[in-house]
């Protein structure tokens, strides 16, 4: 079976079209966003400037605090992501794999719930974020 790869196809795109396909081969695909997303942010009043001079200043900020609240979100799922794997070292247990292949041996409705617990301490941060931003 063939499953449809969507996840990084933007960054995919982007790589491809920019020609930086190899360049950054250290670097993870949520950081290429991060700087994406952080000039987006930095150029996203000056693109609004020249499009619509009657706007106000309300109306072109909405959209950058959308973008500051996302970039600040994957700011933070970046630091709890080092900060885990630092504890993780310090209490020395067991490796991420051997975490995962017990993972693997839980029944499916197990799997399901604590996926759905994760999804939701991960969509409460989000919202976190955008609060605190808006």
């Amino acid at each position: 079976m063939k499953f449809l790869k969507l996840k990084y196809w933007g960054l995919d795109l982007l790589d491809s079209f920019i020609g930086l396909k190899n360049s950054f081969n250290g670097v993870k695909k949520e950081y290429h966003l991060l700087g994406c997303l952080s000039i987006i942010w930095l150029l996203w009043p000056r693109l609004l400037d020249g499009s619509d001079p009657q706007a106000g200043y309300v109306d072109q900020s909405i959209l950058g605090q959308m973008i500051l609240a996302i970039i600040g979100f994957l700011l933070l799922l970046a630091l709890c992501w080092w900060l885990l794997g630092r504890f993780w070292r310090g209490l020395g247990l067991p490796d991420m794999e051997f975490m995962v292949s017990q993972f693997k041996r839980l029944r499916t409705w197990q799997q399901l719930s604590f996926y759905m617990g994760l999804f939701a301490l991960l969509l409460l941060a989000g919202v976190g974020c955008l609060a605190a931003i808006c």
